[in-house]
């Protein structure tokens, strides 16, 4: 064999691999593209991520939720993580945020609504009403009341907030159970493991594990309110605009609706 032969022969080989290599971009676009990060509210977790789901098969870009408390994906996004989006479940992070130049204000928007339960495992209380001299502590009995960490996750915050319109903090703030995030006291809740926790409804909705024992009145605390927007590095990312625009509309509505939550 000569040398233009297995110059031949290589040429072959080297375009077969690089077949080969280009073969899964081939087969499945959208893992070609830049994934696109969602920093995102732990209560959002279940919707977004059918959301996100509905996103890529429609759009042909890949998206990545991180889930946690919303205080703790603020300042990872101040930081410097690599986060396109980020969905706060109080705006008060986005305000902190967009303080430290880390979100574009242009692009905040309001996005998901939602309700503070009284939750416990299904079927093991009966439902009640919870107004200005509810005795929540006589409730517990000698039980344990979750709820999450009010310094870093907005459901704690609000939790708190309803707890002090109760009067009931000081008494109850000693046998409360803190979880890092709202997905967490769900969980601990599910698990029978306290007798009530302090949850979001969309937490409760179509969960065969939990009900809504009682609602807190809206009065009881600030209102639960979502907000989104573009992080530094997502306002100069055209895919991230796309993702945006898709989860605030009619699609991406209808998702989070039926997990619970209220649409902006």
């Amino acid at each position: 064999m000569g040398p233009d032969s297995r110059t031949g022969e290589r040429r072959k080989i080297c375009l077969a691999v690089f077949g080969l290599i280009l073969l899964p971009t081939l087969v499945h676009p959208a893992e070609a593209r830049e994934p696109l990060r969602i920093f995102a509210a732990a209560s959002t977790f279940a919707p977004l991520d059918k959301a996100a789901r509905l996103f890529t098969k429609a759009q042909q870009i890949p998206v990545i939720p991180v889930i946690a408390s919303s205080g703790a994906l603020a300042r990872q996004v101040v930081a410097g993580a690599p986060a396109h989006l980020f969905l706060s479940a109080d705006p008060k992070w986005l305000d902190w945020t967009e303080a430290r130049s880390a979100t574009d204000r242009n692009s905040r928007r309001s996005i998901l609504r939602n309700r503070l339960v009284l939750a416990a495992p299904r079927g093991s209380t009966d439902t009640f009403k919870i107004t200005k001299g509810f005795n929540l502590v006589a409730r517990l009995g000698q039980g344990r009341l979750v709820i999450a960490d009010p310094d870093h996750a907005p459901l704690g915050a609000y939790s708190r907030a309803a707890l002090r319109w109760l009067r009931a903090w000081k008494s109850v703030a000693p046998r409360a159970l803190r979880m890092a995030d709202a997905a967490q006291a769900r969980v601990i809740v599910e698990r029978g493991e306290a007798v009530f926790g302090i949850l979001y409804e969309s937490d409760v909705v179509g969960n065969p594990r939990l009900m809504a024992a009682a609602y807190f009145p809206p009065r009881s605390h600030p209102p639960i309110r979502y907000e989104i927007a573009l992080t530094r590095l997502g306002a100069k990312h055209p895919d991230a605009r796309k993702l945006l625009e898709w989860l605030t509309g009619p699609a991406a509505q209808k998702v989070f609706t039926s997990h619970g939550f209220g649409v902006q």
